[in-house]
């Protein structure tokens, strides 16, 4: 782990100790320091340290995590102070106790010493006492006591003895006016002080400009992490702009975080004014937004295009299109609109301007399009009066009706022939040509209060939602039946505000404020929330039931229930089902190509093969080609070389393995050595060009397991198969596949696994990172509570852990640091563990039984790119002064 930015943390009173803290602070920072250095230590003191910024907890709390000491300045005062108590708690709950320095300023050690700091430090500690320096013409450079003091915190802080020290900073005094005295002219004097004078300007203009961008990309930070449940497109803006402002791991955290937050959320698409209506076409390539100043706006989602037309100067309040958008109908106070998007022929329908509450409908052809609307705001309510228009675009003509009868609460044009209207009373059909009525079904369908209606593009499907009921009936049933013709679940929300329904009926899509539910209408009931919206006035499924558009405030945001955040893709190989006790799917990965085995099944790219069912796979592995896969079938202990163009078994070897179950195999880069490790820990060896049995090499040791069949993690074998690791019952085993010479390496390990040149051990709470010989070590800690298993990169750059929630964290074994958190499928009703592997050094490949792979991207840079194509924004100058609190610059631009 790198060194952190601050040697020490000074922690005090301001109203007490607010002459001191910086007296104390310059002194250790110039105690002993050379004579062209600005400083010896680092020392963070608030007032001095921090650049004016709104989040000022998490800027202290970013420096107490950035510091190595922590330096208490105690007193009655201090130990009343809030911010005091806040800073020694998150100390307490981070760090040590036992590096925490205690220079008594007022009071008694009893008094001035928080309780639960004296019982963390137990048997009272050696103190400094500064108790004479009481005024502030006590505080002086020169003050004796003062010095002393100094150099006992300088002593602990650097780790040196303090006689040694103090004769340093004597010796670098003596230095300086050495320095001093051999000037030889008054010129050469100050030539030597224009250039330090320079130095020191050139340091502190540059710490000053880093302290700065540090303030800036901290605020953004925060920024984006306070919005990724209310305002998503501008959490990733923020996020974007704060990485490339100062990467850091607050930084790189909140913009992986604004990528993961929603997974399921392709991007957003900004309309140009507040959205009204909302309409999709059939095919999925175009999304329709009504505005609130009289537009219609057409977006082609493919093409990235877009085009508008005004219906008039009151709020859209719906809008339909033909199944591939071409045909686009809108309606608005006293005037309807059909538009031809191609031609840019507009037709116009003047109405009664009390006619305040329409809806329109386009069949798919797009030939004809139906206005409807009526005196009513109610449509819930009584009789009242309305007109219906339908046009046809084919002949130029327009048949209208007038009539009194409860007010619509669909209108669809199902096909070229027919008009679909539905109404709490009634479902009726008509002639699309002449209005008249072809069939009639009666019903009431509505609940009490609380709900909203929804249909399906093709009005075949009806249904509404309400809090804890969601159903949909089928229309095109001549007669209406209440109980037969209905799905329901038995979820929904108190106050819905737009009900979506898919053509066939099996999933609906209930907005409500900013989440939009998605429910399997099958029986599954709920399948997924999307989020990270802070209000959804419209959601429509957009050409498929795993596609949906919806619209928030001023902009349409596109959703694929396939996709799983902006850094993963999908792969076409699909990992095989394993049971819930089996070992994770084996993964192989090499330049991109991926293979992945489980139980009886294998699979390479979108093909797949399978063994005896009463056999199974062990671990698999590239050759050196690329263009086939070691694997050995158990529990016969077959080894082969499967062809991979197509998929199917290949060369067999001339050895064969000795194994129940396999807990590790890889092949050398020449395959002509290969080593496997069963389940009791035996290293088998297999050379030569038929890669016949070269020794078996016997380990006494018991695997470290839990259950049955043992878990992959367990061994694992060098890039060069020089050396295996295997995690027994209190040790890791160093085994020399030449010799079978053996070493130890005490305590318990979860999992093991090499990277091109190092052994990574995953141990309870901590990573261990070795050469493969075992004997230069260092440790990262972790979060105890990861499952067994771990992999990292072939460069020792990262590592991947999965949570016991199913989150894969990515830790940067460099700096200890989190890179962040990768929220995997869920797997309720889902067999097997994860499997993990790297494919190169920042991609991540995830295999979970049943399910098809996927490739995660770790590029940090791709991550600004994904976070700002999402975002389809940049920052407004406001938005900049209302989180930085500075004046913006020139260039706002996203990234």
């Amino acid at each position: 782990m790198g060194e952190p930015d601050y040697d020490a943390f000074i922690s005090y009173s301001r109203a007490l100790d607010g002459t001191l803290a910086p007296a104390l602070q310059r002194g250790v920072q110039r105690f002993a320091k050379p004579w062209n250095r600005l400083r010896a230590t680092r020392v963070f003191l608030d007032d001095a340290s921090l650049s004016a910024n709104p989040g000022l907890w998490t800027s202290i709390e970013n420096a107490l995590s950035r510091s190595r000491w922590l330096v208490l300045l105690a007193s009655p005062e201090a130990a009343a102070s809030e911010w005091v108590g806040r800073e020694l708690d998150w100390w307490l709950e981070h760090k040590s106790a036992q590096s925490i320095l205690v220079v008594l300023t007022s009071g008694e050690y009893a008094q001035s010493v928080p309780a639960r700091v004296r019982k963390a430090l137990g048997e009272e500690p050696r103190w400094v006492d500064l108790r004479q320096l009481r005024s502030a013409s006590h505080v002086d450079d020169s003050n004796p006591l003062l010095r002393e003091c100094v150099a006992d915190v300088a002593s602990a802080v650097r780790g040196v003895p303090k006689d040694d020290l103090v004769g340093e900073h004597v010796r670098q005094h003596r230095r300086t006016m050495r320095l001093a005295r051999g000037a030889v002219t008054a010129l050469a004097v100050l030539a030597v002080g224009v250039l330090v004078a320079a130095l020191i300007a050139v340091v502190q203009r540059n710490d000053a400009v880093a302290q700065a961008r540090a303030a800036t990309a901290r605020g953004l930070a925060s920024a984006a992490t306070a919005n990724l449940r209310t305002d998503l497109a501008l959490a990733q803006a923020l996020a974007a702009r704060a990485y490339r402002t100062e990467p850091g791991a607050q930084t790189r955290s909140a913009l992986l975080a604004s990528l993961t937050a929603s997974p399921h959320l392709h991007r957003y698409v900004q309309v140009g004014g507040e959205v009204t209506a909302l309409a999709a076409s059939a095919d999925g390539k175009v999304a329709v937004a009504g505005t609130a100043d009289g537009r219609v706006v057409r977006l082609d989602l493919t093409a990235s295009a877009r085009s508008e037309t005004r219906v008039g100067s009151d709020e859209v309040i719906a809008v339909a299109t033909s199944a591939d958008g071409g045909v686009v109908a809108a309606f608005t106070r006293g005037t309807a609109v059909r538009w031809e998007a191609a031609s840019g022929d507009v037709q116009r329908f003047e109405l009664p301007h009390s006619e305040t509450f329409g809806l329109v409908a386009v069949s798919p052809s797009g030939r004809y399009s139906a206005f409807y609307s009526t005196y009513g705001d109610n449509p819930s309510g009584g009789e009242q009066p309305s007109t219906t228009i339908v046009h046809d675009g084919q002949k130029r003509d327009h048949v209208r009706r007038e009539a009194k009868s409860l007010p619509l609460l669909v209108l669809r044009l199902p096909d070229d022939d027919t008009l679909l209207e539905l109404s709490a009373g009634e479902w009726v059909r008509r002639s699309a040509a002449t209005q008249e009525v072809v069939s009639t079904a009666t019903g009431f369908v509505l609940p009490a209060n609380g709900f909203w209606i929804g249909a399906s593009a093709d009005g075949s499907q009806f249904g509404w939602s309400t809090d804890g009921l969601t159903r949909v009936w089928r229309t095109d049933s001549p007669s209406f039946d209440y109980n037969s013709q209905n799905s329901e679940v038995r979820a929904g929300r108190p106050n819905p505000s737009h009900v979506a329904i898919t053509d066939d009926g099996t999933r609906t899509a209930v907005a409500d404020t900013g989440t939009i539910h998605v429910y399997d209408m099958t029986g599954a009931g709920e399948l997924v929330r999307l989020e990270g919206n802070g209000e959804t006035q419209f959601v429509e499924f957009l050409g498929s039931q795993d596609r949906l558009v919806s619209a928030s405030r001023d902009r349409l945001v596109l959703w694929d229930l396939n996709r799983n955040t902006r850094l993963a893709t999908t792969l076409p190989t699909r990992s095989p089902v394993s049971c819930n006790a089996c070992p994770a799917p084996w993964l192989a990965v090499t330049n991109g190509k991926t293979a992945v085995a489980a139980g009886s099944d294998v699979a390479v790219g979108p093909e797949a093969d399978s063994t005896s069912p009463d056999s199974e796979f062990g671990p698999i592995a590239w050759n050196a080609a690329g263009d086939g896969l070691h694997v050995v079938t158990l529990p016969e202990g077959i080894g082969e070389t499967w062809e991979t163009s197509p998929l199917r078994p290949g060369k067999r070897w001339k050895g064969d393995v000795v194994a129940e179950k396999l807990v590790a195999l890889r092949a050398n880069a020449t395959d002509d050595r290969i080593v496997t490790v069963n389940e009791k820990g035996d290293v088998q060896v297999f050379t030569g060009p038929d890669l016949a049995l070269e020794r078996t090499i016997t380990l006494d040791h018991p695997l470290e397991q839990a259950g049955w069949p043992p878990s992959g993690g367990l061994a694992a074998i060098s890039a060069d198969t020089s050396v295996v690791a295997v995690a027994t019952a209190d040790s890791v085993e160093l085994v020399h596949t030449a010799t079978g010479e053996r070493r130890s390496m005490q305590g318990t390990a979860d999992a093991v696994t090499f990277t091109d040149d190092h052994l990574v051990v995953q141990r309870s709470g901590t990573i261990e990172i070795t050469n493969a010989e075992g004997t230069e070590r260092r440790t990262v800690p972790t979060d105890p509570a990861y499952l067994p298993g771990i992999v990292a990169s072939a460069d020792t750059t990262l590592a991947a852990q999965v949570r016991r929630d199913y989150v894969a964290v990515i830790t940067d074994l460099t700096t200890g640091e989190e890179v962040g958190h990768l929220p995997l499928v869920s797997q309720r009703g889902r067999f097997g563990r994860v499997g993990l592997a790297f494919d190169g050094p920042d991609r991540l490949v995830t295999a979970i039984s049943g399910t098809r792979l996927v490739s995660w991207d770790l590029t940090e840079e791709n991550w600004v790119r994904a976070a700002c194509e999402s975002a389809d924004r940049t920052l407004t100058p406001d938005e900049w002064r209302r989180y930085v609190g500075t004046e913006p610059p020139d260039d706002l631009t996203c990234g």
